[in-house]
């Protein structure tokens, strides 16, 4: 290991941020509500620019509202890209994106502090509206990197308090109106690294800090509206006179389990939310909305089950008089990590001497979509009990460190790949 290898990251910065950017948008419970384009998600912005201006990075917003930060290198372009995203879901944990944002510039921050020159140049991202948790679709600012967000989406989205996306984008200080802007071309980026907490309990399960990720699964959410039930008597109305679509959807949210539990691989299932209208304890429904959610690796299975479940609702739907509409939100292809950036991990974490496991991904990532753009990389950092998407998130200041430490060591490489 060189000298210049043997540079150390600063845990203590890293988890110091951490905590600082956990205060804003924290609930009762411990957890954090930083939801993108509010107020607390400027807030938080506000502050990491400042940490990124004084740690010497050229910084600026696109119109997509991602935010960025560059350190130049000896060359011009292609650039190495790092980071993830600071937005949250409700009552989320203080770790799950913001460990990637931190770590990016700890990464650029201890790259500066030590004079390094690297032979490209280097960017750190901050996504905007990863989770999707006030305006729907997630992954907005990653799939604005790619060209893939349409200014319609700008137009036609809102929050559950009727607000237009694209005048919270205004709000915000971004121009809504060109969105499109924001692209950005595959022969400005090298590679794309992405730290983020695992989300699950494999790496606690065996006892090992950090996974290096072979896949990412494959997403697909939609929400299936039910129509044409009759509104009566919860009472009144006999069974077999009745035309319900709750219980059509009872029948198609078995389904969805039964496809998953016998894929024949790992694929995951999951109803998020049901909603019944009008929504009274004794009124039978004449609506029924409802998301279900996807994962898979591989491309063959994602795709059958997804036939087979359409299949499923219009037979259900045929035989009980009812119509439906299948909306797809989201739609992503798996994505395999390229063998050589795995090998770059494994032997970095080797020569680290940090223990560390390959394993798939089964949740969604920045990093699937950038992945259209150029090779991608994923670290993973231990949670404790397998818990995210909550307030009790926990990953430690060892772990955090080991991982930081990781993708700052790789990055020094990574020119060669």
């Amino acid at each position: 290991m060189t000298k210049m290898q043997q540079v150390k990251v600063n845990p203590n910065r890293v988890w110091d941020r951490i905590m600082q950017l956990g205060k804003i948008g924290a609930t009762r419970e411990g957890g954090v509500n930083r939801f993108a384009f509010t107020s607390e998600d400027k807030e938080a912005k506000k502050l990491i620019i400042r940490w990124m201006e004084d740690a010497g990075l050229t910084t600026w917003v696109d119109n997509a509202g991602n935010v960025f930060g560059r350190i130049e290198g000896n060359t011009k372009n292609p650039a190495i890209l790092i980071g993830s995203h600071m937005d949250s879901v409700p009552n989320g944990g203080r770790f799950d994106g913001v460990v990637g944002v931190i770590a990016a510039l700890e990464v650029l921050e201890t790259i500066n502090e030590n004079n390094i020159k690297a032979k490209l140049p280097i960017e750190m991202v901050i996504f905007q509206n990863e989770e999707g948790s006030r305006f729907p679709g997630g992954l907005m600012g990653s799939l604005a990197l790619i060209g893939k967000l349409k200014q319609e989406h700008i137009y036609n989205t809102k929050d559950n308090h009727g607000v237009l996306l694209r005048d919270a984008m205004i709000d915000f200080g971004i121009d809504a109106d060109k969105v499109t802007e924001a692209k950005r071309s595959p022969s400005e980026f090298h590679t794309y690294f992405e730290i983020h907490i695992e989300q699950a309990k494999v790496l606690e399960d065996e006892n090992i800090p950090v996974g290096i990720v072979s896949d990412i699964a494959g997403i697909c959410q939609m929400k299936l509206i039910i129509y044409g039930g009759k509104s009566c008597h919860a009472g009144a109305v006999p069974m077999g006179n009745r035309r319900d679509p709750i219980f059509a959807a009872g029948l198609i949210i078995q389904e969805v389990e039964r496809l998953t539990m016998e894929s024949g691989s790992q694929t995951r299932g999951t109803i998020g939310y049901i909603k019944a209208f009008p929504g009274a304890h004794n009124i039978i429904p004449n609506k029924v909305e409802l998301s279900i959610d996807f994962r898979e690796i591989i491309p063959e299975v994602k795709d059958k089950i997804l036939i087979q479940l359409n299949n499923y609702i219009s037979k259900i739907c045929r035989e009980r008089e009812l119509t439906s509409e299948l909306i797809v939100t989201q739609d992503e292809r798996p994505v395999i990590i390229e063998d050589k950036i795995i090998e770059l991990f494994k032997k970095t974490a080797r020569e680290l001497k940090i223990p560390a496991l390959v394993m798939p991904s089964f949740a969604a990532h920045d990093a699937m979509v950038v992945a259209n753009l150029c090779p991608i990389g994923m670290i993973f950092i231990r949670s404790k009990n397998g818990l995210s998407h909550c307030a009790e998130e926990f990953s430690s200041k060892e772990d955090l460190e080991k991982g930081t430490q990781l993708l700052f060591n790789s990055i020094l490489k990574v020119e060669g790949l």
